[in-house]
C-alpha cells in the first residue's frame, strides 16, 4: 500500500483488514475505534454548545486533538510493524547476518510496542473526555456519549494487546519494565470508568 490509511475509504481500509497481508492489523483498527469514539463525543459537545450556547471551545479542540491523533496512529502501527516485517526478511546465511537482522528485529519491535503504548494513553485520555462528556449531554445525544466510550475502551484494550505481544519478544528486560509499567497505568481503573460512565447513560435512557 503506497497510500494512507486514512485516506482510504472504509470499505477499502476494511478489505485490507480482511485481506492476507500481515498489515494493517489490530493496532490499526484499534486506533480507528478510538477516532471514531473521539468524533462522536465532538459532535455531542458541539450540539450541546449550540443548544446551551455554553463555551465550551476548550472541550471541543482537546477531543478535536484526540480525533487527530487516533488517526495519526492507524498508519502509524502500521509503519511501525511494516519495519518489524522488513526485519524478518532480512538474510541470516552467516552469522554477521543473523547479528544484524537480530538487532534491526529488536529495534523494530521496540518500535512496534511504542505506538500501541502511545495509542493506550490515548484513548485512556478519550475516556476520561467521555465521563466530562456526559454530564453535558442532552438526552438524544447521551448514547453516542456510551458509544464513543466503549469504543475508548476497545482502543485501549486492543493496544495494550499490542504492547503485551511485542514486548513478548524484546530482550531488553529494563525497557520492557519501563513499558510494561507505562501500560499498567493506562489501563488501571478503565474497566470501573467504562462502567461508571454507561452506568450514568443507561440510567438516563431507561425506560
Amino acid at each position: 500500500m503506497t497510500d494512507r490509511l486514512i485516506d482510504r475509504s472504509l470499505r477499502a481500509f476494511s478489505d485490507d483488514l480482511a485481506s492476507d497481508r500481515p498489515v494493517p492489523g489490530g493496532g490499526s483498527a484499534a486506533a480507528y475505534a478510538g477516532a471514531l469514539g473521539a468524533a462522536l463525543c465532538a459532535m455531542v459537545v458541539r450540539i450541546t454548545a449550540k443548544k446551551s450556547r455554553e463555551d465550551l471551545a476548550a472541550r471541543i479542540e482537546e477531543l478535536e486533538g484526540l480525533h487527530a491523533d487516533f488517526l495519526r496512529l492507524v498508519d502509524d502501527d502500521t509503519a511501525a510493524f511494516g519495519r518489524v516485517a522488513e526485519a524478518m526478511k532480512l538474510p541470516r546465511a552467516t552469522d554477521e547476518e543473523k547479528a544484524a537482522r537480530k538487532q534491526r528485529m529488536q529495534t523494530g519491535l521496540l518500535g512496534a510496542a511504542r505506538v500501541p503504548l502511545e495509542l493506550a494513553k490515548t484513548a485512556r485520555r478519550l475516556l476520561n473526555a467521555c465521563e466530562q462528556t456526559m454530564a453535558v449531554a442532552s438526552s438524544a445525544t447521551v448514547s453516542d456519549v456510551g458509544v464513543g466510550a466503549l469504543m475508548a475502551e476497545t482502543a485501549l484494550r486492543g493496544a495494550a494487546l499490542n504492547v503485551m505481544i511485542n514486548l513478548a519478544a524484546l530482550e531488553d528486560a529494563g525497557q520492557v519494565k519501563v513499558l510494561s509499567e507505562e501500560l499498567d497505568r493506562a489501563v488501571d481503573g478503565s474497566e470501573e470508568q467504562r462502567a461508571r460512565v454507561l452506568q450514568f447513560i443507561e440510567s438516563r435512557i431507561a425506560r
